[in-house]
């Protein structure tokens, strides 16, 4: 049945819609009724029945399929139908984010105690989530037989004596952008168009991008993507515009446009879209042989809870390759980030249509930071969960002076917070920190009780650094703490020969200049807000990330850590812009007018972010996405070559997805830089540029020497302007020319070579 809440910060102009409560009065929300919640038992039962079968008849890609969604996206659903009925989007993200903390709490706790037993553990929580099922299903069976069907959106109910409102002033009012929540709901009764729209789109997307299938092409993927998939954008595009415009919820097309290129991405290329991941799936790989993780070995073992929740569900689901789950990654985190977002911007918009509007932003401006199988993407969406959680305990609306401090925060939430701040803390290095900073200015601001809830992120997190400390040490430098220019600076490549080319230049200033231009929206609705305290906070929220580039540049990547962390504040507050102080005469127009300007600036402004979205995802694909080919090989390398042994990659190793078995730590891979590093540009000799590596590789100690020829390496190279890819396929000529070279591994774009003569360093 509908729940109340209070009512608090309106996304209205200004301030609180004319038609509700100025006293706190609660009002009803909309939440999953019986048929919604037996729906989502039944997806779950279903899985867990196909995993079954999968078992018994020894179905070997049913079993891969089911037991992998339901230990990274079905866990939380059981958990969560026990709770009270919520509405679908926190219903949603509960299931989700529920699950994957199960996921990583369990795996890395098998994986740091070295009892690694992924199937009894499967059974536990499969059981767990059957007997779960059986209450929740008996519970909304009983709901359904007794007719709560709290399915609709509220309306308000007309008081006896009143008048019945008029359907066509009803329908007029749902077109206007801002007509309450009341007045939209008789609209959403008709035909759904924008799920229908949003459906379509989708379908376009896919269809258009199997056609399209192989390795990434200089032009990256809008280079080759055809008419079916540029009309599936704008259907989603235009579903968007309606939604908002016409108040119904744009929560479909946004989530779908937020993952739309990264779910192209996977299915033309089948394969992760950042070479990173390949280093990401090795650490997989290296729990599920070692039975847990080696601790002190790298950073990326001894914060392992994403990778040791992926190493348990594939092993239960018998994968055997983990790149699968790499690839499809960021079409499954992409949407519940913008999610997430959402529900967290609903803590200050009472209004559905901007809070989504705020998600969406966040979502669609994160190409500066891109979203792949990565600890940094997990730990997001646990952030902005935590500040959801955080914020539960808000003030009432401006105006309201009953009471001035907020609730506190219920002690259910804050255990669910600690629990997320264990999750966090084991995930990623930086994210609990980051979190604990913007925690901070919300309790100075007075919109977080207990003052001590921070120390629910930052305690588990400073335990987990201190029993890792020692891989830290290339992280936190003495000499960088304070010099907070240096440590923001983006990566320089000092060694580059060559121009960098223009397409690379507008890959980062592009998303760059959209997070400035969203930054100044937010800065003119603090100025016009200027009273409001939580514009203010959520102001200081979004400068708190500076924090980090205070304390270190955090590899070389800390300014991109910086914006990822100030955009959701940013977004926030820029969904809330108070527009009728800046349109006056607009405010006092007709709705048609009002309509109409409403039409035009959600169209430019969703035009411009999805298309710098898209471009910014996909312009780097030629040299960003881990290669298949140069992936086979690379694993070829690490599964046969003798311990010890050494590849040489006659480029960056940026564009190599090495370290990707278990073995990871074994072999030794040996970039340029070591070597020398790249040759005069003017007078190129390759078969001069061959005999200097291949004597440099010589001298390296090393039991077996290799060498690793990729069309993708000579991409990175060329487009970070080190060697220009004319020379590097001269480079690989000399290569294959040379016979002390035996080829092992021929691919169409990669070739793996082994010195088969003996040099100086032998052991």
């Amino acid at each position: 049945m509908p729940r109340v809440v209070p009512v608090t910060v309106s996304a209205r102009p200004d301030g609180v819609h004319p038609e509700l409560p100025r006293d706190g009065t609660p009002l009803p929300v909309p939440t999953m009724g019986p048929v919604s919640r037996l729906a989502a038992a039944a997806l779950v039962a279903l899985t867990l029945l196909g995993l079954a079968v999968a078992l018994v008849a020894d179905l070997v890609v049913l079993r891969q399929a089911t037991a992998t969604v339901f230990l990274l996206l079905e866990l939380g659903v059981a958990p969560a139908l026990l709770a009270r009925p919520l509405r679908a989007s926190r219903f949603t993200l509960v299931a989700l984010v529920g699950g994957l903390v199960a996921a990583v709490l369990t795996g890395i706790t098998m994986a740091t105690l070295h009892v690694w037993v992924p199937v009894p553990a499967a059974v536990v929580v499969a059981t767990a989530t059957v007997v779960m099922l059986v209450v929740a299903v008996r519970r909304d069976l009983r709901a359904l037989r007794d007719g709560r069907l709290p399915e609709a959106p509220a309306v308000e109910v007309p008081r006896p004596g009143d008048q019945a409102p008029d359907p066509r002033a009803l329908d007029r009012r749902a077109l206007d952008p801002e007509a309450p929540a009341e007045a939209r709901a008789a609209s959403t009764a008709r035909l759904p168009l924008v799920p229908l729209a949003t459906v379509a789109g989708v379908a376009l997307v896919v269809v258009a991008s199997l056609l399209v299938r192989g390795d990434p092409p200089p032009g990256g993927l809008l280079s080759i993507e055809g008419p079916l998939w540029w009309a599936g954008l704008v259907l989603l595009v235009a579903a968007a515009v309606v939604a908002v415009v016409s108040r119904r919820s744009p929560a479909l097309p946004l989530m779908s446009l937020s993952g739309a290129a990264v779910l192209s991405q996977a299915i033309a290329y089948g394969t992760p879209t950042m070479v990173s991941a390949a280093r990401h799936v090795g650490v997989v790989e290296s729990i599920r042989a070692n039975g847990g993780t080696s601790t002190g070995v790298d950073i990326f073992q001894s914060w392992s809870g994403l990778f040791a929740a992926v190493a348990w569900a594939a092993d239960v689901a018998g994968l055997r390759d983990v790149m699968v789950v790499a690839t499809w990654w960021p079409v499954m985190i992409s949407p519940l980030i913008t999610l997430a977002a959402t529900v967290l911007a609903a803590r200050f918009l009472t209004d559905d249509g901007r809070a989504w509007i705020a998600g969406g932003l966040f979502g669609l401006t994160l190409t500066l930071n891109t979203l792949y199988f990565s600890p940094q993407s997990l730990g997001v969406v646990l952030s902005l969960s935590v500040f959801a959680l955080a914020l539960s305990g808000r003030p009432p609306i401006s105006g309201a002076r009953r009471r001035s401090r907020p609730a506190s925060v219920a002690p259910w939430r804050l255990a669910a917070v600690l629990v997320l701040g264990c999750a966090l803390a084991v995930t990623h290095q930086i994210s609990p920190y980051l979190t604990t900073a913007a925690l901070v200015v919300f309790v100075a601001f007075r919109l977080v009780r207990p003052w001590w809830l921070p120390a629910l992120v930052l305690v588990p997190a400073v335990l987990w650094a201190l029993s890792n400390a020692s891989v830290l040490g290339a992280f936190l430098l003495p000499t960088a703490f304070g010099d907070v220019v240096s440590n923001a600076a983006p990566p320089a490549h000092s060694a580059a020969t060559l121009p960098v080319p223009v397409v690379k230049t507008l890959a980062f200033a592009l998303p760059a200049a959209v997070l400035v231009l969203l930054g100044l929206v937010a800065l003119v609705t603090v100025v016009l807000r200027r009273g409001d305290r939580r514009a203010w906070a959520l102001a200081v929220a979004a400068v708190s990330p500076v924090s980090l580039v205070v304390a270190t540049n955090y590899g070389a990547e800390g300014i991109f850590r910086v914006t990822l962390f100030a955009a959701p504040w940013l977004s926030v507050l820029a969904a809330s812009l108070p527009w009728h102080r800046l349109l006056p005469r607009l405010a006092r127009s007709s709705a048609r007018a009002r309509r109409r300007a409403a039409v035009v600036v959600t169209s430019v402004a969703l035009v411009v972010v999805v298309g710098v979205n898209v471009f910014g995802a996909t312009a780097l694909d030629w040299n960003r996405v881990a290669s298949a080919d140069t992936t086979r090989v690379t694993s070829r390398y690490e599964e046969t070559a003798a311990a010890g042994a050494a590849l040489l990659v006659p480029g960056t190793g940026n564009a190599t997805p090495g370290a990707r078995t278990a073995r990871y730590d074994q072999v030794q891979y040996l970039t340029r830089e070591a070597l020398g590093g790249w040759p005069d540009t003017s007078s190129y000799d390759a078969a001069a540029d061959e005999a200097r590596l291949t004597s440099g590789l010589e001298a390296w100690d090393a039991t077996e020497r290799w060498v690793l020829v990729s069309d993708v390496v000579g991409a990175y190279d060329d487009r970070y302007g080190f060697q220009s890819y004319d020379d590097y396929t001269e480079l690989a000529a000399a290569f294959a020319a040379d016979d002390r070279w035996e080829a092992v591994m021929t691919t169409p774009t990669a070739t793996l070579y082994r010195l088969s003569t003996t040099g100086a360093g032998d052991e």
